[in-house]
């Protein structure tokens, strides 16, 4: 019998091109906006802290009330307008640069938004794809779009820092922005109708409060939730503090910095590709455990060996995240589908949004403790803290009953 795939679907696959252009934008914008601060504006290793704080921020504080919104609205619609707003800020910012008029407090207000506007997309997205694709076509279309999104880190960064290097900041936030508007007029093309949300009597707070509650309860969502929120403090940590050093160390920064990025890509890539095979032959829980061994503990061992910004030591950087991609690219695809089959639909945009605000609202946290020890320490040991903390962030899924889960049928 033929497998039917979410490639199927002609709605699946505007989906997927709307989420590739707006990754390929973003791929560029991750090194164009801290180059932006650094060189174009010349902004502090504390300066740029604060620009990172406002782009996590809104994970922290705007999450769980986001949430909310996408399980009582269409969620078409805010997919729709989280880009184009994304798109406006990205040009006019980069419009006040090339007439030199931007300045750190602008920089920070539009970081601000776009931070904003990335939980929107982030969780309108999440609760969109299963509506888009039957549920047996669910992991095949997280698995496309994880591979993607990772075959887009491998040339993205690079070429993100070829085109700061080469044509300045500014420009590169220009192809971040018509990224935007292209995945606009894809999601205006998806016709797949979406069931009206029932109304609710309850507040807003109890129906935030109702998603960090069913998360608590999920022994399998809340250990991955654990893990997240762990390596993504250490993460900001360890990449706010490499940024610093390979930017202002290297002669050609944002150029090195793009193709140390590069080689996480190909080895997330790689991972994504293995990753349903290792579960077919060892089983979700061991395959992801050890993944998350692998990919969680190589850049500690990376930073270890790697004491400057010598073109040595950048190469056993880059060595450290290719094997550390390798591990994320395996489990990735996997977390994102027990998280959106195990959950009720009408409760997942609220309980993705207290993953969210557990995971990605500690990279605000780790953006102001990164300024903080940079700032004191200089970078090698903030580095070693960053990856530290992502050394320890297995911990609560190997202790966690995700160890005895043969495949993702089994979560409870």
């Amino acid at each position: 019998m033929t497998k039917v795939t979410a490639w199927s679907s002609r709605d699946f696959r505007r989906i997927w091109g709307a989420t590739t252009a707006s990754a390929l934008g973003n791929e560029v914008g991750e090194l164009a906006l801290p180059v932006l601060a650094l060189v174009w504006l010349g902004a502090s290793a504390e300066e740029l802290s604060w620009v990172r704080v406002a782009t996590f921020l809104p994970y922290l504080a705007l999450t769980l009330w986001i949430g909310v919104l996408v399980d009582r609205h269409p969620r078409r619609p805010l997919l729709i307008g989280a880009e184009a707003v994304s798109a406006c800020v990205l040009l006019t910012m980069a419009g006040l640069a090339l007439v030199g008029s931007l300045t750190i407090p602008m920089l920070i207000a539009a970081a601000a938004v776009l931070g904003s506007m990335a939980v929107l997309h982030m969780l309108a997205d999440f609760s969109f794809v299963p509506l888009v694709v039957s549920r047996e076509q669910l992991a095949d279309a997280n698995a496309r779009i994880t591979a993607t999104q990772s075959a887009i880190g491998i040339g993205g960064s690079g070429v993100g820092g070829a085109l700061v290097q080469w044509l300045s900041a500014p420009f590169a936030v220009v192809l971040n922005g018509i990224g935007r508007f292209v995945a606009v007029a894809l999601i205006c093309r998806v016709r797949t109708p979406e069931p009206t949300p029932e109304p609710s009597t309850d507040s807003t707070l109890r129906q935030a409060s109702e998603g960090l509650a069913a998360l608590a309860r999920h022994r399998v969502v809340r250990s991955l939730a654990a893990e997240a929120t762990a390596w993504n403090l250490g993460n900001e940590v360890l990449m706010l503090a490499l940024t610093v050093a390979v930017v202002q160390g290297h002669p050609s920064g944002p150029l090195a910095l793009g193709v140390i990025l590069m080689a996480g890509g190909i080895g997330a890539f790689l991972g994504a590709s293995l990753s349903a095979q290792l579960t077919a032959t060892f089983g979700y829980g061991r395959s992801l455990i050890a993944a998350m061994a692998l990919g969680n503990t190589a850049p500690l061992l990376g930073v270890l060996l790697a004491s400057d910004t010598s073109t040595r030591s950048l190469v056993v950087l880059g060595v450290a995240l290719l094997a550390s991609g390798v591990g994320v690219g395996v489990a990735n695809s996997q977390a994102v589908t027990v998280r959106q089959l195990t959950v009720p639909e009408p409760l997942r945009g609220r309980v993705n949004a207290a993953y969210r605000m557990l995971s990605w609202g500690a990279l605000a946290i780790g953006a102001l403790l990164a300024g903080s020890l940079v700032t004191t320490w200089s970078w090698w040991p903030a580095a070693i803290v960053g990856a530290t903390l992502m050394a320890a962030s297995t911990l609560p899924v190997a202790l966690s009953p995700v160890r005895g889960m043969r495949d993702l049928a089994d979560p409870s």
